[in-house]
């Protein structure tokens, strides 16, 4: 058993102590802690967000043939089935002055996490995603008995980021979570 001072002042030190003060109050700071790491890791960002074009191009800019870019062949990517996205060589897109586009086995990660690749024909139009500006595709994928074919109820969807702060701009595709930086590109 312990015995107290008399003195006010330290009884309510000591009291505060024994009585589990401190310990609620280091408690509640760990808490506090453990919530801001949770919080900032929720707020992660796009790595490849920092070169996407934030001013509008002129349409004749984004004209053209883009090949898949030898870094996006070589780069790894682990879908979450385990699986690896395969990235095929002739992989192309074709954005049309009359706004036609055309996908060559575009890779794409369905919500499963599993992969497939579009190929097809569609339409593409200039748009802009938070402050980025973006191509809008719609695609009607071709490809017979293809992942993608059989996931998509309609005409394949999706928004392009553009890629580069001056023209020629490179077509950035993203892959699963924007924050997990997989992407393949494109380029003219």
């Amino acid at each position: 058993m312990s015995v107290l001072p008399t003195n006010h002042s330290t009884r309510k030190i000591f009291c505060h102590y024994e009585c589990g003060y401190s310990a609620k109050v280091n408690r509640a700071r760990v808490i506090f802690a453990a919530f801001a790491v949770i919080g900032l890791a929720g707020c992660q960002y796009d790595p490849w967000a920092g070169k996407f074009l934030k001013r509008q191009p002129v349409e004749g800019d984004v004209v053209g043939w883009y090949a898949v870019d030898q870094a996006s062949l070589h780069r790894t990517i682990k879908l979450p089935s385990g699986s690896r996205l395969t990235v095929d060589s002739s992989s192309h897109i074709l954005l049309s002055a009359d706004h036609t586009a055309e996908f060559l086995s575009v890779p794409e990660e369905l919500d499963n996490g599993f992969s497939c690749s579009v190929t097809g024909r569609g339409t593409w139009s200039l748009g802009k995603n938070d402050s980025y500006f973006v191509i809008r595709v719609e695609i009607s994928d071709e490809e017979s008995n293809g992942r993608c074919r059989d996931t998509f109820t309609a005409n394949y969807g999706e928004e392009i980021n553009l890629y580069g702060e001056s023209p020629p701009y490179r077509l950035h595709v993203t892959i699963g979570d924007p924050d997990s930086g997989d992407a393949v590109q494109f380029a003219r």
